[in-house]
């Protein structure tokens, strides 16, 4: 049932299957890739990173603890603001709760990274203000507010990489793409030389593309000879035979004409010359010609006729007596 299922959803042409096999290994890779790259950059770089600021907020903090009171506490830190870039107020509010935007995939890293390195800290806001990183500790002067540029925990432009390769993978499989239909053009003009082939008309082709392509056009062209020497060999001797049944076809119609005149006779002359027509319809088939021109012929009459024929013939043949209306278009000699 699941092959089934695969074979119903599968692309039929052979162009759509070659791009799968072309497009699948590709999106494969790029998935693979791209999985690795954002679990590296997401999860080791930006841990790496906040440990390092971390050592930095962490040798403000033990500022703060060893202050004697509020006021030295901030004066002690104050002038370390600028140079290590974190902005510190105590005592202060802050979040509440740790937060996040839920496609912040770094800021989980980043959480789980403060939190290890500062039990103390009550909560981080990472959602407020998505290139801030705010977060309120406990210091023996109170809540303390620290905040620092998201781009010290996170790398910047993250997002580069990724936009190229997708860039590099589009580009290179529409080349692919453009490469595979032209491989597959020789493919399609041999399938339409055959088709034409099986309709009776020969069509110019010349082998061409892969090696194994032009192997299987090679050998098309030489199936393709064989079968025309062979027709032309069968027709001209279907027509020599046509031709030589004109001679006792003449003695039969000269026999014919020295006998008594009657019913019989004369159904014998008609069925002489339809044989006769006959003989020229198929001669004009094995010169190319059609058989004879359609023409609007009454249904029951040609039907009728046909019966007497036949039980001429002796066979057991009957037509009922409801006489049909209506006349379609056909070739009688070739019917």
């Amino acid at each position: 049932m699941n092959a089934g299922l695969l074979k119903r959803y599968m692309p039929r042409s052979l162009y759509g299957r070659a791009a799968l096999i072309l497009l699948l290994p590709v999106v494969t890779i790029q998935l693979v890739i791209s999985i690795t790259f954002i679990q590296r950059l997401y999860e080791d770089v930006t841990e790496q990173m906040t440990q390092n600021v971390l050592l930095e907020v962490s040798y403000l903090i033990r500022l703060i603890e060893s202050a004697p009171d509020v006021e030295a506490a901030q004066a002690a830190v104050d002038p370390f603001e600028v140079p290590l870039a974190i902005a510190v107020a105590l005592p202060s509010d802050g979040p509440v709760e740790d937060s996040r935007l839920f496609y912040d995939l770094s800021g989980r890293i980043v959480i789980a990274t403060l939190r290890q390195g500062l039990p103390q800290i009550r909560s981080i806001d990472l959602a407020t203000n998505d290139k801030r990183v705010t977060f309120l500790v406990d210091t023996r002067h109170g809540p303390t507010l620290m905040e620092f540029s998201r781009r010290r925990v996170s790398a910047s432009n993250p997002h580069q990489l990724l936009v190229l390769m997708v860039f590099v993978s589009v580009l290179m499989t529409i080349i692919a793409a453009l490469f595979l239909r032209n491989q597959l053009r020789p493919i399609k003009r041999l399938a339409a030389a055959a088709e034409a082939f099986g309709r009776g008309k020969a069509v110019e082709y010349r082998p061409s593309g892969a090696t194994e392509v032009r192997s299987a056009g090679t050998a098309f062209m030489d199936m393709r000879n064989r079968i025309e020497r062979q027709i032309e060999q069968r027709t001209l001797m279907l027509s020599g035979v046509s031709h030589d049944l004109r001679t006792p076809l003449t003695r039969l119609k000269l026999g014919l004409s020295f006998l008594e005149e009657d019913d019989a006779v004369e159904a014998m002359k008609r069925d002489v010359d339809e044989m006769e027509q006959m003989l020229d319809a198929f001669l004009d088939f094995m010169r190319g010609d059609a058989l004879d021109d359609p023409e609007m012929v009454d249904a029951h009459e040609f039907v009728a006729g046909a019966v007497d024929r036949a039980a001429r013939g002796g066979a057991e043949v009957t037509l009922t007596d409801e006489k049909g209306s209506g006349e379609v278009a056909l070739r009688p000699m070739a019917v």
